[in-house]
């Protein structure tokens, strides 16, 4: 029988993940700058100590447009731009000491050359191909979720257009975004979701677990608002994120992980083992050598069995 832990809830300090969403030209970048600047500011009033900015560019050379208005550190990200790169940049962040990582855009990491739709069309282009992928981006997912940093995250949005008129009577088009690019539902990830509108760069939210900004309506997204943000995430008590780098074991966890990669290796046997080529690229996908034994985290494993269970056998 499950046995549960009752505790008084608290609300605990945590690492603010943002999205911002809008079509090319909405101001995705400038207002992800403004933001962690503002964040690095009041963490910096808080801690006495300077909170680096990493930007990861996806965009060409977008990414250098505001260098002599902000100070942050740059990182090109280049094709492919397969779960795995975006799971070691946070990583790299981390280790590196950054206190925040724009990531602009996750699009391409969905979109992408080498993303996650090209690499379900190289798996066959089947529902059954989502078995291989959908692991390797719910491990991005959690490494966004999981990281002990801040992170903002920028994505395209589906382009769509509004027919109008203006005042004189005469029929405009206006370019309007209708989501993002990305995975149905990953917007929701995030402690803050702002769509940006192309014409006025200002934002609106569209999902809010601060409360900060539910009934500001449009408005352009400041340095304040940076400020406000970090406020708000350290106004709980003491937190420390689970982080895959620095997870800490306990026996419990060891004997579920034991379980889970034993369980791996009776699949594998019955799939044909090193025989069988689709079971070894996928399992390569979360160890080096495709030996499951190698796993060490207990996410990581579960991934790993669920993938493996979308593998056929060999006929």
């Amino acid at each position: 029988m499950a046995q549960f832990t009752i505790k008084k809830a608290v609300r605990e300090k945590i690492y603010p993940k943002v999205a911002l969403i809008a079509p090319s030209g909405g101001g995705k970048t400038y207002s992800a700058l403004r933001l962690a600047t503002g964040m690095a500011e009041e963490l910096k009033d808080l801690n006495g100590v300077e909170a680096k900015i990493l930007l990861a560019n996806t965009e060409q050379k977008r990414g250098y447009y505001y260098a002599d208005e902000f100070n942050y550190d740059i990182v090109d990200i280049e094709a492919p731009h397969e779960p795995e790169k975006y799971v070691e940049l946070i990583d790299f962040a981390v280790e590196n000491g950054y206190s925040i990582l724009i990531i602009d855009s996750s699009s391409h990491e969905w979109e992408g050359k080498g993303g996650c739709l090209e690499l379900q069309q190289r798996a066959g282009g089947t529902y059954q191909a989502w078995s291989k992928i959908t692991p390797r981006h719910a491990r991005f997912i959690s490494a966004i979720a999981d990281s002990p940093i801040i992170v903002i995250s920028t994505m395209r949005a589906k382009d769509q257009y509004e027919v109008g008129k203006d005042e004189r009577g005469k029929t405009t088009v206006q370019k309007i975004g209708a989501g993002a690019k990305q995975r149905e539902g990953f917007e929701y990830e995030f402690t803050c979701t702002f769509m940006l509108d192309v014409k006025t760069n200002t934002a609106e939210v569209e999902k809010d677990n601060t409360h900060l900004f539910e009934s500001a309506g449009p408005k352009l997204l400041t340095e304040e608002d940076g400020h406000k943000i970090i406020k708000w995430a350290n106004s709980g008590q003491g937190y420390t994120p689970p982080s895959r780098l620095q997870a800490e074991s306990n026996p419990n966890t060891e004997e579920q992980l034991a379980a889970i990669k034993k369980e791996i290796v009776t699949i594998c046997t019955e799939l044909g083992g090193t025989k069988n080529k689709d079971l070894m690229d996928t399992l390569k996908q979360y160890t080096k050598t495709g030996n499951p034994n190698a796993i060490k985290e207990v996410n990581v494993a579960n991934e790993c069995l669920t993938a493996i269970k979308g593998v056929k056998p060999l006929e």
